[in-house]
């Protein structure tokens, strides 16, 4: 009799136990993918708000919108770095005056190697003026002359890439695939 009340308390303990991870892995799962959606959600809303300025901005200067929203999302993590959060640079430009602007650690590629540099970049006084200036940059710096007469974004990528705007050997890559991934091109239209 002992032993069956010692065999019917174990299955109980046991019972309750799976019960309780049933009921933590449901709640875990919801946790998860409540987060993915209001990743996904935060990133549209990224983009759609990018695309408004990248538009009127790329067009007026003979540049393809999708690249610079892909070129913003790769550049401020998606406007979440503390470089454009705080200071409004959503295309890691750097100053370059020396005092002219703010100075943090980025990663940068020499002679193929990867390393953690001090940088000083600029500062913008809004989104707008990020996204104007690096308009600018590219539409009269003579490295970036080719970006102008590019057909597509894939020619517009490599041209950024090989003017010289950062030193991910895989920069150009990047871009493309950002832009692949979310059907930024649409906005090339």
């Amino acid at each position: 009799m002992k032993i069956k009340k010692i065999g019917c308390g174990c299955l109980v303990i046991i019972l309750s136990f799976l019960a309780i991870i049933f009921v933590m892995s449901f709640f875990i799962n919801r946790s998860q993918e409540r987060k993915r959606l209001e990743e996904e959600n935060y990133r549209e809303n990224y983009i759609e708000d990018s695309a408004k300025l990248a538009v009127r901005v790329a067009k007026r200067n003979d540049l393809f919108p999708s690249v610079m929203i892909a070129q913003s999302i790769l550049e401020s993590n998606w406007g979440r770095s503390e470089l454009s959060r705080d200071y409004n640079n959503y295309f890691g430009i750097k100053a370059v005056k020396k005092g002219d602007g703010i100075v943090f650690e980025t990663e940068e590629y020499v002679e193929g190697q990867s390393g953690r540099y001090m940088e000083s970049f600029k500062k913008y006084s809004s989104k707008s003026e990020s996204f104007n200036h690096y308009a600018k940059l590219l539409s009269t710096a003579k490295r970036y002359a080719k970006v102008k007469t590019a057909k597509d974004y894939r020619d517009a990528a490599k041209y950024i890439q090989e003017g010289g705007y950062a030193t991910d050997p895989n920069y150009a890559n990047k871009i493309i695939s950002v832009i692949e991934k979310y059907g930024l091109n649409k906005y090339d239209e």
